[in-house]
């Protein structure tokens, strides 16, 4: 990574943090809550968390922010992100922390960012072509390709959890039937267990609880399934997984990686494993930071 300094933020639908990063050293990470509902006030807090990295580091070069999609990674314009209030809906982000700071914003997709992070500092270092996807409150996704993310017309590509792995499959939040989101993330095993959250769908499973295992089953054949889909279509060196879904089901990476070495394509099934991203909660700003290093 870039040995300049960069202000880096994470905007996620709880908190907003922010922090400086030199290279991979990353300084005190400030945060508040994310006020999504109320514009003035979000912006407010975000100016409040810039400003306090910059007492710490008071030449940075950029801004690098990781926000929850979609966005224009080229403007910086927010797309009604559907996980966070109304207040963020068609916000020019970019722009205004440029006129805030006076300094060069990038901003992208938190997913994006993820496998950015995991590329440069945890599960995929050093690889240049490799699948991400997080298993949580929903199922995101970023493709790197030669070295490249993989953007398409309007820079949403990517969006793996919205693809159709059961076509009689419950109603997605997007609005389609049988996504892998409604079917794999922590609310979809939830209900589908008849639980209140994926946890309980486990340890009832373990109990012997008939619909808490079907739940289970089905979501850990809908994610095998995806990773050979992925494999087949995008020829990665490396599927990498994250997410608390994931880190509940360990198990489920080994199987999926069976699955892509017995029903992938040939060659594209060769030597490629699936495995779970190790970067935790600075995942997201170590991968912002890296959005700055094309134009370093």
């Amino acid at each position: 990574m870039s040995q300049h300094p960069l202000i880096a933020i994470d905007i996620g639908g709880t908190w907003t943090r922010a922090a400086a990063i030199t290279g991979d050293r990353l300084g005190a990470v400030h945060r508040a809550a994310t006020r999504s509902d109320d514009r003035d006030a979000f912006l407010a807090d975000l100016a409040g968390l810039v400003d306090a990295v910059r007492r710490e580091e008071s030449r940075p070069l950029g801004v690098a922010v990781s926000v929850t999609g979609p966005v224009d990674p080229a403007t910086g314009r927010l797309y009604s992100p559907p996980n966070t209030g109304d207040g963020l809906d068609d916000l020019a982000l970019g722009d205004w922390l440029a006129a805030h700071t006076g300094l060069p914003v990038r901003v992208d997709r938190d997913t994006n960012c993820a496998l950015l992070g995991e590329v440069r500092a945890g599960a995929a270092r050093d690889c240049r072509n490799v699948v991400f996807a997080t298993f949580s409150t929903g199922v995101g996704g970023a493709v790197l390709l030669d070295g490249r993310l993989l953007r398409g017309r309007d820079g949403v590509a990517g969006e793996v959890g919205h693809t159709v792995v059961a076509g009689d499959g419950p109603l997605c939040g997007c609005g389609r039937r049988g996504c892998l989101e409604a079917v794999a993330s922590g609310p979809a095993i939830a209900l589908a267990g008849e639980q209140p959250n994926g946890q309980r769908v486990s340890v009832m499973a373990a109990a012997g609880d008939p619909v808490a295992q079907r739940a289970l089953d089905r979501a850990r054949r809908s994610v095998i399934a995806a990773c050979v889909d992925w494999v087949n279509v995008f020829n990665p060196e490396l599927v990498v997984l994250g997410g608390g879904v994931v880190r509940a089901h360990p198990d489920w990476l080994a199987d999926a990686a069976r699955a892509v070495a017995r029903e992938g394509l040939q060659p594209a099934r060769r030597d490629c494993p699936v495995v779970p991203a190790v970067l935790g909660d600075e995942v997201a700003l170590i991968g912002a930071a890296a959005l700055f290093e094309d134009a370093l």
